[in-house]
């Protein structure tokens, strides 16, 4: 529960601890962003999925967390949004303390031994309540359906005479409750027994199309031959072959015509999926059967469905109206760009852990391009006194296709290289580190090899010759000692070295200024090295 500033940066969400107390009361909610603002999403336990659309300000006042006064502001804001959906806990006090101690009169009142005609136990003094966990397991009334459930004394929803003693809570003044009422279970709507906390993530749910068929489509002269031989069953395949696909149990018509991307879905009536669904060709004649799906179709797509287009192996080819068109491919340009990051998101753990397992089991991989962080005076060069630095990308050991034998791969400035290795060179490239397996890889390919960088070999000797130097300036001031006598001289220094640590102000200077000061610093440091000779 740090207080926040800006140097120490949040989650776009609600803090665990507000997250917490609304849990405690039967809530559940989530900061959401789609690009254009943000969002709060709730969901209560008696409630469907609700989304309120927030300011900056309000996300910055939900988002903070740590002090009395953001603690009260977060929980105010939060039920200043959703106090027109739901019944709101009494206050602050109330809904933080849910779940607490039963003394404190929130999930009822205790009735204590010798209070009104309560009889404690034969022949033993009273008991002592002593510690008792902040959050108590038992003891705790419920409002479920309107009513008051508790497991009996000593515990009342409320005292006989209404009275309340000093420090206790209103019983019961807590917990969220939908105003919209639990839904009614019917037969038409039947009530889905799932978890409704347990999606809350699935904000926007995309449509799932039926798979499209990439046969030739059944021609209706084939599959019906006479009037005599028609039956529901041929006409359903020779209209799902060709796009239309009919659900009788949804009540469902299916257009998937291949002038447009996507599937249009449309609701049928119970007339209109008689007719289209009869087995009799004399009650519902073909021609009927056609101008029941083009009456139903005709709001969306310009083109009528024929009896010549189902007499073909082409499946339909209807084209859409123009605004119909144009409102089509905004709609699928605003779900690409509110679901990409989704999926990317998806792809990339799906990767992650694709490419941990193949690590694991059929071998490791390195990038030889890290050796530069790992050592930076080291480099690849070509094999001799002279070689050219050459680049190595991805460093890979694996087993080959020969049972028992394995190999090592690199890509060396672009190509692909692969050498045989033997089951322990195997084994130790999977045991050590990436800087000795890059030694490893060093030895076995001929083709590069890890050589020192030539400006870092001529700083090793100018550190040399600079050392070899000073010794001599030593020595020589040794021996002029001996043959001269006269007192020492006094030296005076300090000690000065270490990295650059530039002034900042904590909670004023932003992270990017503390990093520009570090880089500016670091640099100045150099030059200044650089100029001493160093």
């Amino acid at each position: 529960m740090a207080i926040r500033k800006n140097t120490n940066p949040r989650a776009m969400d609600l803090q665990p601890e507000m997250q917490q107390i609304l849990m405690r009361n039967g809530m559940q909610a989530h900061i959401v962003s789609d690009g254009t603002g943000y969002r709060l999403v709730v969901q209560g336990h008696d409630s469907p999925l609700l989304t309120y659309a927030i300011t900056e300000r309000q996300m910055l006042a939900l988002t903070d967390w740590g002090t009395n006064t953001a603690n009260k502001k977060a929980y105010n804001v939060f039920t200043s949004i959703v106090g027109k959906d739901f019944y709101l806990p009494k206050n602050f006090v109330h809904a933080r303390n849910a779940n607490g101690r039963v003394a404190m009169g929130l999930h009822g009142y205790r009735i204590g031994i010798g209070e009104y005609g309560r009889v404690g136990r034969l022949g033993m003094p009273p008991p002592f309540l002593g510690w008792t966990p902040r959050h108590q397991w038992g003891f705790h009334l419920r409002r479920v359906g309107g009513q008051l459930f508790y497991p009996g004394a000593p515990v009342v929803p409320e005292r006989w005479d209404r009275r309340m003693k000093p420090g206790e809570m209103q019983s019961g003044g807590y917990g969220f409750y939908y105003k919209g009422g639990q839904p009614v279970q019917t037969a038409q709507q039947p009530m889905q027994q799932t978890d409704v906390l347990q999606n809350l993530q699935t904000v926007i749910t995309p449509l799932v199309s039926r798979p499209r068929s990439t046969e030739p489509a059944r021609p209706y002269k084939e599959l019906i031959t006479s009037s005599v031989y028609f039956s529901n069953e041929k006409w359903q395949e020779c209209l799902a072959s060709h796009g239309l696909i009919v659900d009788e149990q949804a009540r469902t018509l299916t257009v998937q015509s291949e002038k447009v991307p996507a599937d249009m879905v449309y609701d049928l009536t119970e007339a209109e999926v008689a007719a289209l669904t009869s087995n009799s060709l004399k009650d519902q004649p073909i021609e009927k059967r056609l101008e029941v799906l083009n009456e139903v179709i005709k709001g969306d797509f310009a083109d009528r469905v024929s009896i010549e287009a189902l007499n073909s192996e082409q499946r339909i080819g209807i084209g859409l109206h123009p605004e119909v068109e144009q409102e089509l491919v905004q709609r699928q340009q605003q779900e690409q760009e509110i679901l990409a990051p989704l999926e990317y998101e998806t792809q990339k753990e799906g990767n992650y852990e694709q490419t941990t397992f193949i690590g694991q089991e059929y071998g490791a991989t390195i990038d030889g391009r890290d050796l530069q962080y790992i050592k930076e005076n080291k480099g690849w060069y070509r094999e001799g006194a002279h070689g050219r630095e050459v680049e190595v990308g991805e460093i890979t050991v694996h087993p080959s296709q020969t049972e028992g034998t394995y190999k090592m791969t690199a890509v060396i400035d672009g190509q692909v290289i692969s050498h045989e290795i033997s089951q322990k060179d195997y084994d130790k490239f999977l045991a050590v580190d990436d800087y000795h397996r890059m030694k490893l890889f060093s030895k076995i390919f001929s083709e590069v090899d890890m050589k020192t960088h030539p400006e870092a070999q001529r700083g090793l000797g100018v550190k040399i010759f600079a050392a070899l130097t000073a010794g001599a300036v030593v020595a020589s001031g040794v021996a002029h000692g001996l043959r001269h006598h006269h007192h020492g001289p006094e030296f005076y220094g300090g000690h000065y070295g270490g990295p650059p640590r530039p002034y900042f102000k904590p909670g004023v200077d932003t992270p990017r200024d503390v990093a520009i000061r570090n880089f500016e610093a670091e640099m100045n440091r150099e030059i200044n090295d650089m100029r001493m000779g160093r």
